[in-house]
């Protein structure tokens, strides 16, 4: 039976949602609705918009009187089952009651569930997407930062605490030069190849002593992102390809260990970063090989998220519908 659901992604930069009707076997949304964060991200502002938001994607989709699973998928660590954000840099929230806000807003009407974004997407992929057919499943996604989730056996990893798969704070380097990560801790491997990392050591490097044709793509290296570093890289640019062989090794030996702890069948690689540097990611699988356990690595399916920018609202709606 067709299952209606609200899937909600609440990142950094846009607020997005989407009512579905044809769960769990469609991921063809009857209505989708965008709009930017903006500055007032406060606690408080964003649990406001999104109570106003839920009543109003409703009555567009003349729903107003059914009681429907709402899954939010949040740019942030969460612990625990209930929805608190441990941390999220996008928003600078730490220790945030967000599931009891949102609760407390929306009423007892409403079965809500949050969950971390990568997770949603990963859940998705795995039931309408690039993971259909495999029951362990990795999914790796770089974006601002570096996010991951896990299937075990068809079921979501979360860990004790919901903090399972949280790759990106794996740890690439310990001594006391490391890289400090936005999550408070050093030397995570997000502070090193994630999308906002990569694009600050870029450009401080291109203003105080290297050169690279990422400028000239760019139109100025305040202009410049990994995009226009791939471009360079792939003609062969000194600057861009050095670094790539500094970081590169670390998210893909990161990748590595993963696979090896978990062995999943399927690899999911996607994000809005690594779907636009193919070089990079070339460079990152390389490592890979070179460092995965090969028992693990026998039978691994390496491929593409397919459900791009659904794919994380597919997910908590879906993983919604299980409450």
């Amino acid at each position: 039976m067709s299952q209606v659901a609200i899937g909600i992604d609440l990142g950094g930069t846009n607020l997005r949602a989407a009512v579905f009707a044809g769960l769990p076997n469609s991921s063809e949304a009857i209505l989708v609705h965008r709009e930017e964060v903006g500055s007032a991200r406060s606690p408080e502002a964003i649990t406001q918009r999104i109570g106003v938001l839920i009543p109003k994607l409703l009555q567009r989709a003349e729903l107003g009187g059914l009681c429907i699973p709402i899954g939010i998928g949040f740019a942030g660590m969460l612990i625990g089952h209930d929805g608190c954000v441990a941390s999220s840099p996008s928003f600078g929230w730490r220790d945030v009651p967000l599931g009891d806000l949102l609760r407390g807003r929306l009423g007892e009407r409403y079965k809500i569930g949050i969950y971390n974004d990568v997770n949603a997407i990963t859940y998705g992929e795995s039931r309408l997407g690039a993971g259909v057919g495999a029951s362990d499943i990795l999914a790796v996604f770089v974006g601002t930062g570096i996010g991951a989730g896990a299937m075990c056996d068809g079921i979501l990893l979360q860990g004790s605490n919901n903090t399972a798969a949280e790759l990106g704070h794996t740890k690439v380097a310990i001594d006391d030069d490391a890289l400090q990560c936005d999550c408070g801790l050093k030397g995570c491997v997000e502070a090193y190849v994630g999308g906002s990392s990569l694009q600050e050591r870029a450009r401080r490097d291109l203003d105080a002593w290297a050169s690279s044709a990422a400028v000239q793509l760019a139109g100025g290296v305040g202009n410049v992102h990994p995009g226009h570093l791939d471009a360079a890289a792939a003609d062969g640019d000194d600057y861009a390809l050095e670094l790539y062989s500094e970081v590169s090794p670390m998210l893909g030996l990161a990748i590595a260990n993963a696979v090896t702890l978990l062995n999943p069948k399927r690899l999911i690689l996607g994000g809005g970063v690594f779907s636009r540097t193919p070089v990079l990611q070339a460079h990152v699988l390389a490592a890979f090989e070179a460092a995965v356990n090969p028992p693990a690595r026998e039978g691994l399916q390496i491929t593409t998220a397919q459900l791009g920018d659904t794919g994380g609202l597919v997910g908590a709606a879906l993983l919604a519908s299980t409450i």
